[in-house]
């Protein structure tokens, strides 16, 4: 269910579910006037209880017309009114000196925020992917959900402004808190903004609430609203979250980064992306970069040439390292172990793993992003060094 929906966490909640309940009411009113009219005189007036002779025509009742046309424009000049107030109480956008201002960003399938510099200069990025908990008919928690890093975090009684984007490559997404009655449009390339100011400590779903694809009915996030001084503690420091029961782990960044969209963990098979544990490289992928190079990583070693090996001498390379580099090495391999290493595993750090995700290895994509035979990884240049080694630890937790 929506959790806080019948919480009224901001005045502009109470001043949405007013005009929404006054808008209801009139509509009721407006419905009851026309059908119960109807449906009576369809009844009095039917065929068996009506000679032909007894029905007069009337063409015209001044009175009557008077009253259908002004009763319901004054109705609906009430639902106009409450919904103007109610809208400009929504859109009206508190001075930005007063507030505090998170720019967030929506992509697939995650919400980013974004906070600005605290007095040591200090940035607070969070927001990820996250799994919601599972409960049963009764509302008890069956398997708990890993919020890890994604949640914005805000003090109570303190006006917050979103401004909201998503990539240019990204698609249309909708940012909607329940609790807040609140949802506006996150459009690629464009910044919208909404505002709110919650008098209720807690938390609150955030959801997207526009089709966005494959996850989209996993895109969720957390409002978690703080006494001031515990959000001020938190916000001058450089601690990832307040303290609390936040996964930090390997897997909670995982989550966080949305890699579980793409690539399985700990099965041998293809998502989009290759297994992280189970298998580095197919003998198709490890082909396409000795056809046609690799100038993205940044590793010291510089672009790899296309074109190292070809023919015979290509095919027995690919199998040779698809398959882990088991068994003997066939003599072809002496094109790649000058940089690779004789054992595959990078020459520390010089040229990518080909046996394994290793730090190197890792910190090269996320930080770079790679173009291939499977399609585009994306750069995440605002990853941690603590980050990556948390997915490093949590892949060697796993084989």
């Amino acid at each position: 269910m929506l959790e806080g929906f019948n919480t009224m966490a901001t005045v502009v909640a109470r001043d949405i579910d007013q005009a929404f309940w006054i808008n209801f009411w009139v509509s009721l009113v407006l419905f009851a006037s026309v059908v119960i009219p109807l449906v009576y005189l369809a009844w009095k007036y039917r065929e068996s209880n009506v000679k032909d002779e007894d029905i007069l025509n009337y063409t015209h009742n001044t009175k009557l017309e008077i009253a259908w046309t002004l009763i319901p424009t004054a109705m609906l000049m009430v639902l106009f009114y409450y919904g103007y107030t109610s809208m400009r109480t929504a859109r009206t956008m508190p001075d930005a000196s007063t507030a505090i201002t998170v720019q967030v960003e929506g992509s697939k399938w995650k919400w980013r925020y974004e906070y600005p510099a605290n007095a040591d200069g200090f940035v607070h990025k969070l927001g990820g992917a996250y799994t919601k908990a599972i409960r049963d008919k009764n509302g008890k928690v069956i398997e708990k959900g890993t919020m890890g890093l994604s949640a914005i975090y805000v003090p109570v009684d303190t006006n917050i402004i979103l401004e909201m984007t998503a990539p240019l490559d990204d698609v249309l997404h909708s940012f909607y808190i329940p609790a807040l009655r609140m949802k506006e449009d996150v459009v690629p390339g464009r910044v919208t903004k909404q505002w709110f100011n919650s008098s209720a400590v807690g938390e609150f779903d955030i959801e997207c609430a526009e089709y966005c694809g494959t996850d989209h009915s996993y895109m969720y996030s957390r409002l978690v609203v703080l006494p001031k001084a515990e959000y001020e503690a938190w916000f001058n420091s450089s601690e990832d979250t307040p303290k609390g029961n936040y996964l930090t782990s390997g897997d909670a960044v995982l989550q966080q980064y949305g890699c579980k969209s793409c690539h399985s963990i700990t099965e041998d098979k293809v998502l989009i992306g290759p297994s992280l544990n189970t298998r580095r490289l197919t003998k198709e992928q490890v082909l396409d970069v000795i056809n046609n190079g690799q100038d993205q990583l940044g590793y010291a070693m510089g672009a790899m040439p296309a074109g190292l090996a070809s023919g015979a001498d290509a095919e027995e390379i690919s199998v040779y390292v698809a398959g882990g580099m088991k068994g003997d090495q066939p003599a072809s391999f002496a094109a790649c172990s000058s940089c690779h290493g004789e054992d595959g595993k990078g020459q520390y750090g010089t040229a990518p793993s080909l046996v394994s995700y290793d730090a190197d290895l890792l910190r090269n994509v996320l930080k770079n992003g790679k173009e291939g035979s499977m399609g585009t990884m994306p750069a995440f240049p605002y990853i941690s060094e603590k980050e990556i080694s948390a997915i490093v630890e949590e892949l060697q937790s796993t084989k």
